[in-house]
């Protein structure tokens, strides 16, 4: 079969899968989400959680509606009506059937009418349905009869969403073949079809045939009225079925033909074996019909002559693997799918977190020439919970978290958190430039509102008793302030960045028109076998309180080396989406020159690069300012500081009140003139 390859490039390492739906956007998400230390296979949450996300936003597309799509760690998955539920553990090999399904069970959401199936039981609305469609004349069903019904309905349903959706959202068609080439094309199905398997007169063997019409192997005529069935279906003409009620008549239609086959069948054998009992009674229509995939099948002398070759027939072993897949496909029937496999309760915490978080695998190409693209993994963690912090140790205090220990301030802000909300309150007077607003009153012209004052006048034939009021007022402004959180920054450097990046929130807090963001960044392999660039948006002031500051902030720590405009540039769509039109400052906290990452290009520099990152800022219309955490304007790192951020970069004392709110406000009072 053709392959095809992950990322579009020689330059990194590359891995094949096998042509499938997802493809096209394979180079966003690699579906293979696990990884080999010491030849044991781990789970990469990342990209398992990007995973989750993205097949929850394929069933709300297709749906045009917000339905939630939950992921637990057994392996079942089902909808109850309101919200998909899948098994958390997802492989390349059953991605796509993986998003077929979600697309199916979202789909029934959409259009099914769950009402229907609210009781099963002796005398529900349901049987009372299926006895005014003359499914019970003689009022005898039993609960199994019940069941049958519902199992047939289940599956007439599905072709009807299924058909539904197939043709309304053509994208997503080979998501749901691979699912039918799971569940119902398999190839020990494909022979049973073939093979006289499955030919008995009996319940088992007709819903067998049923549920496996769409497959191409079908035989019409393996059973005496499965014609008649096929013809009521009416499979081509699916699409007349409008409604679940629709669906359900149809369902009541087959099993009054299949029941009666059956009872007429059982009625023929018994007379044939009593030939006296003729005249008694035949209750068999009371008798309970078994339908369990596990009961046993009667001798194969009772089954038509064979008119296959030998060879085409089930062996034992085979009859075994197909009793299983038949299972599999009355659960799918049922609704009752265990298709996906199981992850650790540890690992599904993990994923979920992530998931939760918007947690997102940005890859950045950091060869700065023409040529091939090396792309490096970027992981941006959108939203800093506390469930995230909990679980992710390598880029956070998590342990003392946990256990309600006070953290320790060796790698960690330590009071740097208290210390800078109590500068951003000083620090926030002196941004009060930022409430000022200036009004101008022109008064005694010939338009504008009447000034009450001069209607008196209008006696004297004076009109000029209009007056406009002109009031100048700052424009709004998004600041993202990223801290570099290398292991380089442990101590008081990442306790005064900290101290700085607080009292400014704090400030505009105070102020109105201001809205900041809080991001850390480093790198880590987050448990697996390469390091990546780790950036947590730590707080956000359009959805966080102070009080997340007080009770996180202490328990963030540094992490990593410094990938700094790798960083930038995997952020650098959000911060112009979210600014929507302010004035945009991104302030930057680092101590000292960037470092390489795992797969970047060979002829990466990480301080040109930066440099070429800052620009393209820039260019886009965001204003950089850069504080050289250690104030220091000598040495080789303060060098290379100057060359990534030239005139944009400062070297004040970060904790030093005057020193920040005039860097503040002179950059306010810059981008007020040029508006």
């Amino acid at each position: 079969m053709k392959k095809i390859r992950i990322r579009k490039t020689i330059a990194n390492p590359i891995k094949t899968y096998e042509t499938s739906a997802s493809s096209y956007w394979f180079d966003d998400i690699d579906t293979d989400f696990s990884y080999k230390v010491d030849n044991k296979r781990h789970i990469d949450h990342t990209k398992l959680a990007a995973a989750q996300r993205a097949i929850g936003n394929f069933v709300n597309i297709v749906t045009g509606k917000q339905i939630p799509v939950h992921f637990q760690n057994n392996d079942e998955s089902y909808t109850d009506g309101e919200s998909v539920t899948i098994g958390s553990k997802i492989e390349e090999k059953n991605f796509d059937a993986t998003v077929g399904l979600a697309l199916h069970e979202g789909s029934h959401i959409s259009l099914t009418n769950f009402n229907l199936l609210d009781s099963l039981q002796i005398g529900s609305r349901f049987h009372s349905h299926i006895a005014m469609r003359g499914g019970d004349p003689n009022m005898d069903m039993i609960q199994e009869d019940i069941m049958k019904v519902k199992d047939l309905f289940n599956w007439v349903e599905d072709r009807r969403i299924d058909y539904h959706i197939y043709t309304n959202a053509p994208g997503y068609r080979k998501y749901y073949d691979s699912m039918y080439e799971k569940y119902f094309n398999a190839k020990i199905v494909d022979k049973a079809l073939k093979s006289n398997e499955k030919t008995d007169e009996d319940w088992d063997s007709y819903m067998f045939r049923i549920i496996n019409l769409t497959n191409p192997n079908r035989r019409i005529n393996a059973l005496e009225v499965l014609p008649q069935v096929w013809n009521l279906i009416d499979l081509k003409n699916i699409n007349r079925l409008k409604t679940s009620e629709d669906a359900l008549n149809i369902a009541i239609e087959v099993y009054k033909i299949i029941r009666k086959q059956i009872n007429d069948n059982q009625a023929k054998k018994q007379s044939t074996k009593d030939p006296g009992s003729s005249s008694r009674k035949n209750d068999s229509g009371n008798q309970k019909i078994k339908s369990s995939s596990n009961d046993k099948r009667r001798s194969d002398s009772t089954k038509p002559a064979s008119t296959k070759p030998k060879d085409d027939e089930l062996s034992q072993k085979e009859k075994e693997r197909l009793e299983k897949q038949i299972e599999k496909q009355e659960d799918f029937v049922n609704g009752n799918t265990r298709k996906i496999g199981k992850l650790s309760k540890k690992d599904t915490q993990i994923v979920k977190s992530l998931k939760d978080s918007g947690t997102e695998n940005n890859p950045v190409n950091t060869n700065m020439g023409a040529g091939p693209i090396y792309n490096v993994d970027c992981i941006v963690i959108k939203k800093m919970t506390h469930s995230v912090m909990c679980h992710m140790d390598t880029i956070f205090n998590s342990y003392d978290l946990k256990h309600n220990k006070t953290p320790s301030a060796y790698y960690g802000p330590g009071k740097g958190v208290m210390e800078g909300i109590i500068l951003g309150k000083q620090l926030g007077k002196k941004l009060q430039l930022r409430n000022e607003e200036k009004s101008l009153k022109s008064t005694r012209l010939n338009a504008g509102k009447i000034d009450r004052r001069l209607i008196s006048q209008l006696g004297f034939q004076n009109a000029n008793v209009f007056h406009r009021i002109v009031t100048d007022r700052y424009k709004n402004f998004f600041i993202h302030i990223s801290i570099d959180a290398s292991g380089s920054m442990g101590g008081s450097r990442f306790r005064n960045a900290i101290k700085s990046a607080v009292a400014i929130a704090q400030a505009a807090s105070m102020t109105t028109g201001i809205r900041v963001q809080i991001s850390l960044r480093g790198t880590s392999d987050l448990n697996g076998n390469m390091e990546k660039t780790v950036t947590v948006y730590a707080y956000d002031s359009a959805v966080d309180k102070m009080s997340k500051i007080k009770s996180y902030f202490p328990f963030l720590r540094t992490y990593g080396c410094t990938p700094e405009g790798i960083s930038f540039k995997s952020i650098l769509p959000y911060i112009k989406a979210e600014a929507k039109g302010d004035e945009s400052i991104f302030i930057n906290y680092s101590d000292g020159c960037p470092s390489s990452v795992s797969g970047v290009a060979w002829t990466y520099n990480g301080i040109e690069f930066t440099k070429k990152i800052v620009n393209e800022m820039k260019e886009l219309g965001i204003n950089v300012l850069s504080y050289f955490i250690d104030g220091k304007t000598d040495g080789y790192a303060s060098s290379y500081f100057k060359r990534m951020y030239g005139k944009n970069s400062e070297f004040i004392d970060t904790c030093n009140l005057t020193q920040i709110s005039r860097s503040m406000n002179n950059k306010f009072l810059e981008l007020s003139e040029s508006i």
